[in-house]
């Protein structure tokens, strides 16, 4: 059985990283049906430089957000599958190959893919960044998962219509990828995470730039959360067991200690007292402890003095994960549930 593969590729303000993924989508050994770019309201060469490509080049009309793009590029699209491509991400040349191997299997329903453990930004930052979300996958076993996540994954179109694709309640990119996974095996669809797929991805952060967007992130999950406490807060974020999601166990845990350390310190300059320093340094190892297979990752897959940066990192990650977790549910109570 021959299967069309349509890229779909929702961009804002991409003009440095656009064409490289485009170079790369073009270099396939098997060619996709059509390439589609969603513009989401760029201000600089995006467009331009999507243009010379010779593509299908589509416009939300100004910044609607990813779910919005993606939403318009898939209804453009005719392929019997949407791969969903980030617009800062290189492909290998076998990636619709691969990925169409799995459609082969009509009960297939989607395919998610992973990082490469190494990307291109130097910094510390944005290293920890991308280990983060390779290794966050990578753990996961190999084979079915309740995981969608939109750098790069693919999707029988058929189906992402009948689910009614992603939610364009959601503004920002955040958790309308996450979402749509979960509503995937919601209604007993199966997707398959296949580890040896893998994407580079070519995104640089500062840390303001990283702050704000573990912050909105958090913010996001925190909500989608509340809005289904059975399926989504119990089932997939808090995760007593693991349930096929990217989301650990060992991770909420050393939010909850950090930001229990953070307490303690603010009790100690209030008190003037040492003894809760004491408590939060304790606290700050334990939860330091909750990602040991993380850091002995990055140990053995990047260099040995990344360790040290990126366990100083990861206890900034928590503490920044935790008070956006706050913010979050503060908003929702307040009825700002999007």
């Amino acid at each position: 059985m021959s299967l069309s593969v349509s890229v779909v590729i929702p961009a804002w303000n991409a003009g440095n990283t656009i064409g490289k993924c485009l170079d790369s989508i073009k270099e396939q050994t098997v060619l996709p049906w059509e390439i589609i770019l969603v513009d989401d309201g760029s201000s600089d060469h995006t467009a331009a430089t999507a243009e010379e490509y010779h593509i299908s080049l589509l416009s939300t009309g100004g910044r609607k957000g990813p779910a919005t793009a993606r939403n318009m590029g898939a209804s453009a699209a005719s392929g019997d599958v949407i791969l969903f491509l980030d617009s800062d991400v290189i492909v290998s040349c076998d990636l619709i190959e691969k990925i169409s191997t799995h459609f082969l299997d009509e009960s297939v329903w989607a395919v998610q893919t992973l990082y490469t453990a190494v990307c291109p930004a130097p910094d510390p930052v944005s290293q920890y960044q991308n280990y983060y979300y390779y290794y966050s996958l990578h753990r996961m076993p190999e084979g079915e998962t309740a995981t969608f996540a939109t750098w790069c994954s693919a999707v029988r179109r058929n189906r992402f219509a009948e689910i009614g694709g992603f939610n364009v309640r959601i503004p920002e990119p955040t958790v309308e990828d996450e979402e749509l996974g979960y509503t995937i095996v919601e209604n007993n669809g199966i997707i398959i995470l296949d580890k040896t797929i893998q994407v580079t991805h070519l995104a640089s952060y500062t840390l303001a730039q990283f702050t704000k967007r573990r912050l909105r992130m958090a913010r996001a999950q925190a909500k989608s959360g509340w809005r289904q406490v059975k399926k989504r807060l119990l089932a997939r974020y808090i995760n007593v067991h693991e349930s096929g999601t990217h989301h650990s166990r060992w991770v909420v845990l050393s939010i909850l200690l950090v930001l229990m350390a953070q307490l303690c310190i603010l009790l100690s300059l209030l008190s003037f007292s040492p003894a809760p320093l004491v408590a939060a340094f304790l606290l700050l190892l334990s939860a330091l402890t909750c990602h040991a297979g993380f850091l002995n990752g990055c140990k053995n897959d990047l260099k040995e003095k990344t360790v040290v940066n990126f366990s100083v990192l990861c206890i900034y990650d928590m503490a920044v994960l935790g008070w956006g977790i706050v913010q979050g549910s503060i908003q929702y109570m307040f009825g700002k549930k999007y």
